[in-house]
């Protein structure tokens, strides 16, 4: 906790950063109680906790209620996508090269357990345990080398995403790699709006997507597949999941 605090401090400033910490503890200490002294209602998929409410998660300019795993920390979209690669896509039966970036500590053990995948953790930083530093920009990986690109809410986070999709291109496998990505999209927002900046009231993004989304991909020369993987109400009510939107693309065999 000191140590998130400090990087509130630096990234916000004494107010927004004791303001944050202050409903971050708040919502914990309640959701702790909850989950305490009250009868269990869900369960993580992704790492089999039990219990009765998940963790707020809360940044200085929003708050997503009731979203965070208390041990692995998945989100809805993690619970989703791993429901997805467990049943849909069957990663286990899967082979040969794959790029994860920023790879989410939920779906870890799901990577792992794909025994004919050789996973490769990618980031800029080396605080999620990477296997390579790498700047999306500037892949340092050969072309046509990667069967599996896993690639969600990071693309928002690059400042020029164009450069960012043009390597996921130069590098995916043509004929049989995949791409699999999402980013964070506004509903009705017809052309992606640039921040011009990193917004730290939206977790450093450089933008918000918009319907142009797709676009931005096949004109790099993807094929684009969209997915709109649902859930049951009974599965969204016991695992604090929903149904996730997101992107299959292929490059043509050369």
């Amino acid at each position: 906790m000191l140590f998130w605090y400090r990087r509130q401090l630096k990234e916000h400033g004494a107010v927004e950063a004791t303001r944050l910490l202050w409903r971050t503890a708040r919502s914990r200490l309640s959701t702790r109680l909850a989950n305490k002294f009250l009868r269990e209602k869900i369960t993580c998929p992704c790492c089999g906790w039990n219990g009765r409410r998940f963790y707020d998660y809360i940044e200085v300019g929003y708050t997503i209620p009731r979203a965070a795993c208390p041990r692995c920390d998945s989100h809805a979209r993690h619970r989703t996508l791993y429901l997805w690669l467990e049943r849909e896509y069957r990663l286990q039966n899967k082979s040969g090269v794959a790029l994860v970036f920023a790879p989410e500590r939920a779906l870890a053990p799901t990577w792992d357990a794909a025994t004919s995948v050789r996973a490769y953790r990618v980031d800029v930083a080396a605080a999620r345990g990477v296997d390579l530093l790498a700047d999306l920009q500037r892949l340092p990986i050969t072309s046509d080398a990667v069967d599996i690109i896993w690639c969600h809410h990071v693309l928002e986070h690059i400042e020029d995403d164009l450069a960012a999709i043009r390597e996921l291109y130069r590098v995916v496998r043509p004929g049989v790699g995949e791409l699999i990505v999402s980013v964070p999209m506004e509903e009705g927002l017809k052309r992606t709006r640039e921040y011009g900046f990193a917004d730290p009231r939206e977790s450093g993004h450089w933008r918000i997507y918009g319907d142009d989304f797709m676009d931005r991909l096949a004109a790099t020369g993807f094929s684009v597949q969209a997915v709109d993987y649902r859930v049951s109400a009974e599965e969204a009510a016991r695992y604090g999941a929903a149904s996730e939107k997101f992107l299959i693309c292929r490059k043509a065999t050369l």
